[in-house]
């Protein structure tokens, strides 16, 4: 059976990345984008104390994984932490072999085919194909879809809430969200109301792309 991770991923296609300068509104931020209906939730690595993060943020109603993973020790913690998915911009034979070993959801970076095809090769669920706003955005997934239609892609690094249908369109199983949506200067400022906003629209829109598919 799929992680539990993937199952919601495909079905809400949404990922909301949390970086922010403290543990506090890292934990903040990630209960905005809740709010406004956002399930799957990142905590990276570059917060502080991320693993109390991904602790504090049990029973909120998110799926919580752990992003910037980047070695075997963090993919560890995070797990101890309940982390349920692991991403990272890189492709990492430690942290992948970790995602195997315990049967979570691992999304590893990858920006061109070879690279996409060693990720998929290591038993990575989908590809973070990133930055994929500097690769050219749906128009590069669409050039490499073709000669691999059949390995799922997460469209990161440049989405935003007008090019995230066109993502899905060109092909992404889902789209990840950086400053887009919780921006870390948002969350510094304390506009946690506003972040909670961009959730709400960018879940609606993906309503209503999938409502026209």
């Amino acid at each position: 059976m799929a992680p539990s991770a993937l199952q919601e991923l495909h079905r809400t296609r949404l990922v909301a990345v949390i970086r922010a300068a403290s543990p506090e509104t890292a934990e903040a931020a990630a209960h905005a984008v809740v709010r406004g209906g956002i399930r799957l939730v990142e905590v990276t690595f570059t917060v502080p104390d991320a693993p109390s993060v991904m602790r504090s943020l049990a029973g909120c109603g998110a799926v919580v994984g752990a992003g910037t993973v980047l070695t075997a020790a963090e993919a560890h913690a995070a797990l101890d932490a309940g982390a349920q998915f692991l991403i990272a911009p890189n492709l990492s034979a430690e942290v992948a072999g970790v995602a195997r070993e315990s049967g979570t959801m691992y999304c590893p970076g990858a920006y061109t085919t070879t690279e996409i095809l060693a990720a998929h090769a290591a038993g990575a669920h989908v590809v973070k194909v990133y930055p994929v706003g500097i690769a050219g955005g749906p128009d590069y997934i669409r050039v490499i879809r073709d000669p691999l239609p059949r390995i799922p892609m997460l469209a990161a690094g440049g989405t935003h809430l007008g090019n995230i249908a066109a993502f899905l369109d060109a092909g992404c199983v889902g789209i990840g969200l950086g400053a887009s949506l919780a921006d870390p200067a948002l969350a510094s400022a304390g506009r946690f109301d506003e972040i909670e906003s961009r959730a709400r629209a960018f879940v609606a829109a993906v309503t209503a792309r999938e409502a026209q598919a």
